[in-house]
């Protein structure tokens, strides 16, 4: 896409930069972990990776000592950031067995969320009663996020180590600030913490008070705001606009108590290097910005056309609206580069990628998919820190002995305890180089290794490469875990019914609690109307309704599929549907058993009440909006009259968007024919209107 809306930082390209914290006695830096939704599981990986590995070296013999002097985070990466804190701190000499890498904060945290447990439907148990505003429940996330606050009752830390670090967020409402008389409003906040260990290697998570500027606020009056205060602020801060809620604070702003709404930070600083500086005290030289959609590797560029073409007034709004967005948060970085790292002795160093990941698919969503998905962004994100671990140890990336040992000695430690980790790392390695780290043989993880063949050779994660992956895992025998990819794999063209099914659903229903009565009919016709986009064409069905049912609203399925008019005539229909998987042309796309009943709204001499069973061949002339029907049908009057009889006929009708059906009906040689206008789906419309 032309835009990432929201989460489109300004590249900064940097020709080069030494190698970060070589030759020097004292290495310092400072951590920026950009936000990204689901690409938050490869940073967990590559912050896991990275910081278990300066642990291990801050503190050996002979070797310069590593300060981490401030850590800062937006959206996502906000949840990192406190991880980072927390893992920094932690002592190189503690239970490890709560620290490998299959066993740590950041892989629980990430691998666990499947998209099943963030939408708010009742299918999938999720009902998140207090929530009014969002698309997606935190519920999982929240219950999550209690392994790390307990984690800090641990004596698992080294004592007196203290980490500074904090979250961006924005305010929904901004905030009035007068300055000589000028009236400012401003949305952009930054929430400074300390993470902090005591003599018994206990932490604690206090406010930072030694920040001053006019965007900070504190979550406590005393410094030690409650667990459930900071928690709050870390939603606050990754509250991605519409899908998940707007979080409440109570702060202090000028030591003065206030109480407001805030969304997530990464909307106007998804990059925040100031407020990372700014937690530093200007003693971090060097800055390692955490950004997953930095590569390392040179990709052949799409051909677009080069003839711009004109967009409609819609798609012109979106795209302004978006490079405001874009512009504004760009601004604000490169203000701080220009600032702070021009003519300066600053250094930044940026991450880089090597693999195509899955988070980067579906606008940053793509990694909710499945576990696995995640789990193999995650090692993604390990191997990277690994390769760049010689940054931090090698003065110079030529010395070929120096960088390979680095990656081995880093790449033993993080592999430790896990025959899967190492399978992956070295296959990883092997593609990258052309050799792996270690030379024995690991037993294959099938379901990695799917994802790995599948996803390597994709690059830009648009639409089209989308759908390349589902066929590709499903050429590699990929075993989804989710429901929702299981139901992509088999119907990788209607991969998106499933989770439009459930927004829709859930969208109506925030438009009934929270709207006047126009909105809420204008939202439920659009939800009808909208139903054939992500009605179920599977197998047998019946009566195929597109509202996505409770099953405390199962009884609509009982109504008549179909009301129809012809001349002096009603009909009521219901409708059988076997749907083909295959999709070859000429191919039908279902065969359709309906049974019908037409009524007389007024008595004619001569005619009769009759039934009506069709048998037809359904055909897509354009997916999911036209579609052809035809085939034989069989009349049954419903009089005691001899004049009345069985007969054969035929019918064929247009339908389009499963909502308007126009049909021709013909019985027996012809003496009569009817042209019914009909209206489909009446239990999804009885679904939608109702309460």
């Amino acid at each position: 896409m032309k835009h990432q809306f929201f989460y489109t930082p300004l590249i900064v390209v940097f020709m080069y930069f030494s190698p970060l914290l070589a030759n020097e006695s004292k290495k310092d830096f400072s951590l920026i972990i950009s936000g990204g939704i689901s690409l938050g599981a490869y940073e967990a990986g590559y912050n896991w990776g990275l910081i278990k590995y300066l642990n291990q070296q801050k503190k050996k013999p002979n070797r310069a000592s590593i300060q981490l002097h401030s850590i800062a985070g937006a959206s996502a990466g906000a949840i990192n950031t406190m991880m980072s804190a927390i893992a920094w701190c932690r002592n190189p000499n503690a239970s490890q067995n709560d620290n490998l890498i299959e066993n740590n904060l950041f892989y629980n945290m990430w691998t666990a969320v499947d998209f099943e447990d963030l939408f708010i439907d009742k299918a999938f148990g999720v009902l998140d009663k207090h929530n009014k505003t969002s698309l997606f429940s935190r519920q999982k996330l929240e219950t999550l996020s209690l392994e790390m606050f307990n984690s800090l009752e641990q004596p698992y830390y080294d004592p007196e180590c203290r980490v500074p670090f904090g979250f961006a967020v924005t305010r929904v409402q901004p905030k009035i600030s007068k300055i000589q008389n000028i009236e400012i409003s401003n949305k952009l906040f930054h929430i400074p913490l300390v993470f902090s260990v005591n003599a018994e290697g206990k932490a604690k998570i206090l406010d930072n008070y030694s920040l001053t500027r006019d965007n900070i606020i504190n979550l406590s009056h005393d410094g030690f705001p409650s667990y459930e205060r900071i928690k709050k602020a870390l939603f606050a801060s990754s509250a991605f606009p519409i899908a998940f809620e707007q979080v409440e604070l109570e702060y202090f702003h000028h030591k003065q108590f206030e109480k407001a709404l805030f969304q997530d930070g990464g909307v106007f600083d998804n990059v925040p290097l100031d407020f990372a500086i700014r937690l530093s005290k200007g003693k971090a030289k060097n800055y390692i910005f955490m950004d997953p959609k930095h590569l390392r590797r040179t990709l052949v560029a799409k051909e677009y056309k080069k003839q711009e073409q004109q967009v409609s007034p819609l798609n012109s709004a979106i795209n302004l609206i978006a490079d405001i967005f874009s512009a504004s948060e760009s601004s604000i970085l490169y203000n701080t580069l220009a600032k702070e790292f021009k003519d300066s002795e600053k250094k930044i160093q940026i991450s880089s990628r090597y693999f195509p990941i899955t988070g980067k698919f579906l606008e940053h969503f793509g990694a909710f998919l499945d576990e696995g998905f995640r789990t193999y962004d995650y090692y993604v994100g390990v191997y990277d820190a690994i390769v760049e671990s010689t940054k931090y140890q090698c003065p110079n990336n030529n010395d070929t002995t120096c960088v390979q040992n680095t990656r081995i000695q880093s790449y033993e430690l993080l592999s430790k305890g896990s025959d899967k980790a190492k399978y992956i790392l070295n296959l990883l390695h092997a593609e990258e180089f052309g050799f792996p780290l270690d030379k024995q043989s690991y037993p294959i993880q099938k379901d990695l290794l799917a994802i790995f063949e599948a996803i390597k050779t994709l690059h830009y994660q648009d639409m089209e490469e989308f759908y390349t992956l589902i066929k590709r895992l499903n050429k590699f025998k990929y075993q989804a875990k989710s429901p929702f990819l299981k139901h992509t794999l088999k119907h990788p063209k209607a991969w998106y019914r499933q989770p439009l099914s459930s927004v829709m659903h859930r969208i109506v229903s925030l438009e009934k609690k929270n709207s006047q009565n126009l909105t809420k009919t204008l939202s439920s016709m659009t939800a009808y109307g909208a139903g054939t986009f992500y009605r179920t064409k599977s197998g047998y069905t019946y009566n195929p309704v597109s509202a996505p049912l409770d099953y405390d609203k199962l009884w609509v399925k009982y109504f008549p599929y179909e009301v129809a008019f012809s001349k002096n005539i009603m009909a009521l229909g219901y409708e059988h549907y076997y749907y083909f998987n295959e999709d070859k042309f000429l191919m039908p796309k279902a065969i359709e058993l309906k049974p019908s009943g037409s009524f007389q709204l007024s008595n004619r001499e001569g005619k009769s009440d009759f039934l009506r069973l069709d048998l037809n061949l359904n055909y897509e002339l354009f997916e999911d909006t036209l579609s052809l029907g035809f085939g034989p049908s069989l009349y049954q009057d419903l009089s005691s009259s001899a004049n009345f009889k069985r007969q054969l006929g035929m019918n064929a009708y247009l339908d389009f968007l499963n909502v308007f059906r126009l049909t021709y009906a013909k019985r027996g040689q012809g003496k009569e024919d009817y042209l019914y206008v009909g209206i489909n789906d009446i239990p999804s419309f009885l679904y939608w209107i109702g309460d």
